[in-house]
């Protein structure tokens, strides 16, 4: 709405209104905003709960200094992510001037804890390498005091002596180089010599008893193939000559059956006549003249002249 001359403004909290009733505008006052507070979440106890044991850790490595350092981490990481993102971070920072002093004392923190961790170190390292260096010079200038019997070494069949008795690096039979007596490790040396034989020898045993069982199963299996084959052959060689026998009988019961020839009389006297009926053999006839029975032209069978 626009404003006329002589109207005359009032405000409320909600609204601006004009003497003549017409709303200018609406809008909500400042006092009727809610503020928010920031509270604690989720995020913000878990990073506390890290933040915390970094600092203990610290704390017991380096002293102050070390919680120095890490808060000054911590502190420099939340102020630039609240900075570069705009966005709270896990503390809720308010605005971009608190990441900006957050971020700033962080450094500060990080310098001062650095320097302080140096500082509180430089003294305690020079004793602990002269004492180191003393150890190690004592260790080489005086022998063992004890026997290294079944102690650990580190090369095999190296040796030493103690006492004028010889030791040697061995494995035992535990896998683990130990330091034995020259008796000792003679006789472990040997025992694992026969040992590793005997396993080779019973490698050599097992492969040769796979490989004749394997043998015997190929020669098994072979015979059964072959004797499948003959079965088959056989089977075969009986069903063609069934085939066979059956094609013979079925060509006899097609073939034409010859008629039977009547009986020739039986010859007087033991004779036979020429050109009678018969049913086979030889005769003579009456004259002697030796005859056969045989087809004659109109093919049955006839005696014949022999």
């Amino acid at each position: 709405m626009r404003w006329r001359p002589g109207a005359i403004v009032a405000r409320t909290h909600h609204r601006v209104i004009s003497s003549m009733g017409e709303i200018m505008f609406d809008r909500p006052s400042a006092a009727a905003r809610p503020e928010r507070h920031w509270q604690p979440t989720k995020l913000f106890w878990i990073v506390a709960a890290m933040v915390l044991l970094l600092v203990v850790l610290f704390a017991a490595s380096a002293g102050f200094g070390g919680v120095l350092f890490i808060l000054g981490i911590v502190a420099v990481i939340t102020g630039l992510y609240a900075l570069l993102f705009k966005r709270q971070s896990w503390v809720g920072l308010p605005h971009r001037k608190s990441a900006g002093l957050v971020a700033a004392s962080g450094v500060v923190a990080f310098i001062v804890g650095a320097g302080v961790a140096a500082a509180g170190a430089a003294p305690g390292g020079v004793p602990d390498k002269t004492a180191l260096a003393a150890t190690s010079q004592s260790a080489t200038a005086t022998p063992t005091a004890t026997s290294p019997a079944k102690s650990s070494c580190l090369t095999s069949d190296e040796t030493r002596k103690y006492n004028d008795e010889l030791f040697i690096c061995t494995m035992g039979s535990d896998q683990r180089l130990v330091w034995l007596a020259e008796s000792e490790s003679k006789r472990v040396v040997a025992l694992k010599a026969a040992a590793d034989k005997a396993a080779a020898d019973k490698a050599a045993a097992d492969k040769a008893a796979a490989d004749k069982a394997a043998a015997d199963k190929a020669a098994a299996d072979k015979a059964a193939a072959d004797k499948a084959a003959a079965d088959k052959a056989a089977a075969d060689k009986a069903a063609a000559q069934i085939a066979a026998d059956k094609a013979a009988a079925d060509k006899a019961a097609r073939a034409p059956v010859a008629p039977v020839a009547p009986a020739a009389p039986a010859p007087a006297a033991g004779y036979v006549s020429p050109g009678a009926f018969c049913s086979g053999g030889t005769g003579v006839s009456k004259t002697g003249k030796a005859m056969i029975c045989a087809p004659a032209s109109d093919g049955r069978l006839r005696w014949r002249s022999a």
